[in-house]
């Protein structure tokens, strides 16, 4: 009995090391190139263009993954916006309906450009399969933290030092 509660123990935390935010398999590689159209923040210069992160190469990048239904997703988003860095902050929707999405882009009014992955294909290669997620990229397109979850400003903070 004791045996099979050990092998239980060891599958489960296995099983959740990806869930573990700063514990990624995914650090350290190329992010994957992407175009995506804006559909709500940033301002009027940003509304309906498209953002390449290959055009942003050069410089560091953070790309925080929400839904309108995601309040820990809000939370972090104003944390992450206000920080005051060099990095391109940017949203992008995910596991949502558009017009839940859109309707909540003109509720919040974000500082930052935000587009919504229609097709789940932004989701899939940066393997987005909870909620919040925010990926921190450095000025040569490297991943270098992948938190997911709740987390601290000053995790954050951390995060944002690895990419300046």
């Amino acid at each position: 009995m004791k045996r099979s509660s050990s092998l239980f123990c060891t599958t489960v935390f296995l099983i959740s090391m990806p869930f573990y935010a700063g514990c990624s398999k995914y650090e350290n590689t190329l992010a994957p190139d992407f175009a995506l159209r804006v559909m709500g923040g940033g301002g009027d210069e940003w509304y309906d263009k498209v953002i390449s992160l290959g055009n942003l190469r050069g410089q560091p990048v953070v790309i925080h993954f929400t839904a309108s239904w995601c309040y820990m997703c809000k939370h972090i988003f104003d944390t992450i916006k206000n920080h005051d860095s060099s990095a391109f902050v940017m949203g992008i929707g995910v596991l949502d309906r558009k017009d839940k999405f859109r309707a909540y882009l003109l509720a919040e009014r974000f500082s930052v450009p935000v587009g919504f992955d229609e097709d789940g294909i932004i989701a899939k290669e940066y393997h987005v399969n909870t909620l919040p997620m925010t990926i921190f990229i450095d000025r040569n397109g490297i991943i270098r933290e992948r938190l997911i979850g709740m987390v601290s400003g000053e995790r954050l903070n951390d995060a944002m030092k690895k990419i300046l």
